[in-house]
């Protein structure tokens, strides 16, 4: 059973929770390694310091040793000897702590052979106490201490030499492997950041563009968001406003298509009443009837063309795809809408002057002229009885 995200929250939660997590590892490993490394640090302290004590302590006593047990052979004093076994007693001792740490072979077989001459020398001072021996007060070559000794503290000096090496050695292994877990964990890290960031910013980008959809009207492609529940539903609810708003634009288009047939038909009977009237079908016209009847035939045929304008409007609404687009030539538009305006022109006395460029451009003929009919009856109307109205091209690289 896979873990789905209700949320954006838990799905930023769980991506903060997944990056955390190999960090935490990598911190938790690295305090391991730093602690170990303390305590091997601490123990070679503390070795090297009982080890530099020790040697020290066993190259002396085994010189006292020496001279008391020589001082003993010729003098046969027992407070000698006893001086002699307090000795002995520290040298053991010594060599035992010694013996107790990680040593290199050449110092183990060095105190062996210490401890196997100390035994000969201390064998020979009972036999001597028992059966004393006055001929003989010279120790034998196996039976000698000092100088045996006296190269412990250098091989104690050579040991600690080597238990730092091997401290730095450790030091730099650790720090290896922790340059080796950075460069490891820290993309690791980067890597599951960025994809949950995508996971959270993807779902959002589809947001973005169903509202994009929606804005720019087109209602037809269903909305269908994936990501986290809340997105979800939240893409649901987009969809759901869509094809409310694709129910009103049908409606709408409904509404203009019917209003435009609903007002094209009146005025076409209209215009075919007031044609009849001018004809003088019904009977000779006065002057005043005959202006009365030329106003109502010229308004009729501007409102159908406001209501085929509408129509228009209503069908490039509905069309799917714009309407093929071909050259124009739009100082021909712009004349052919100053001829169709000579009568408002006339009736309120305004002169139109043009000065056109030959400039075509890409478009639809019929909307170019709608444009540019709505601006010359806006000039018209609002323009003062008895003025005038300037028509300017002026073409600008690619603007007109």
């Amino acid at each position: 059973m896979s873990f789905k995200p209700a949320t954006i929250l838990q799905l930023t939660l769980l991506g903060f929770i997944l990056v955390a997590v190999p960090l935490t590892l990598g911190l938790i490993n690295t305090q391991l390694q730093v602690d170990h490394l303390a305590t091997q640090m601490q123990k070679a302290v503390l070795t090297s310091a009982q080890a530099v004590e020790s040697g020290r302590l066993i190259a002396t006593q085994a010189l006292n040793m020496e001279r008391s047990a020589l001082q003993y052979l010729v003098l046969k004093d027992m407070n000698i000897r006893n001086r002699y076994e307090e000795q002995r007693k520290s040298f053991v001792r010594e060599i035992r702590r010694l013996l107790d740490l990680p040593l290199d072979e050449a110092l183990s077989t060095r105190l062996q052979k210490l401890q196997e001459h100390e035994a000969r020398l201390h064998q020979r001072l009972q036999r001597d106490n028992e059966a004393p021996d006055s001929g003989k007060e010279q120790l034998d070559e196996n039976e000698q201490l000092s100088m045996l000794a006296a190269p412990i503290p250098f091989d104690v000096t050579a040991l600690i030499t080597a238990e730092s090496r091997r401290v730095n050695e450790q030091i730099s292994a650790v720090r290896r492997l922790l340059l080796w877990q950075a460069a490891a964990l820290i993309p690791l890290a980067l890597l599951i950041a960025v994809v949950f960031s995508l996971l959270v910013s993807r779902p959002l980008r589809h947001l973005g563009g169903a509202i994009r959809q929606l804005g720019a009207g087109e209602f037809n492609a269903p909305i269908q968001v994936r990501g986290p529940q809340d997105i979800r539903e939240l893409g649901e609810q987009l969809d759901w406003l869509r094809q409310q708003l694709a129910a009103l634009n049908e409606q709408k288009m409904q509404f203009l298509h019917h209003v435009s047939h609903e007002l094209k038909t009146p005025l076409t009977t209209i215009r075919e009443g007031a044609g009849l009237l001018q004809d003088g079908i019904t009977g000779e016209l006065t002057a005043e009837q005959q202006e009365v009847v030329q106003i109502l035939h010229d308004n009729s045929l501007q409102l159908q063309s406001q209501v085929e304008r509408l129509l228009d409007f209503n069908l490039a609404l509905s069309q799917e795809h714009p309407p093929e687009q071909k050259r124009v030539e739009l100082s021909a538009l712009v004349e052919a809408a100053v001829d169709n305006r000579q009568l408002a022109l006339q009736s309120r006395h305004i002169k139109a002057h043009m000065q056109l460029v030959p400039v075509s451009v890409t478009g639809d003929a019929r909307q170019l002229r709608s444009v540019i009919d709505n601006l010359l009856s806006n000039a018209i109307k609002f323009s003062p009885a008895g003025g005038e109205i300037h028509i300017r091209m002026q073409r600008k690289n690619q603007q007109l």
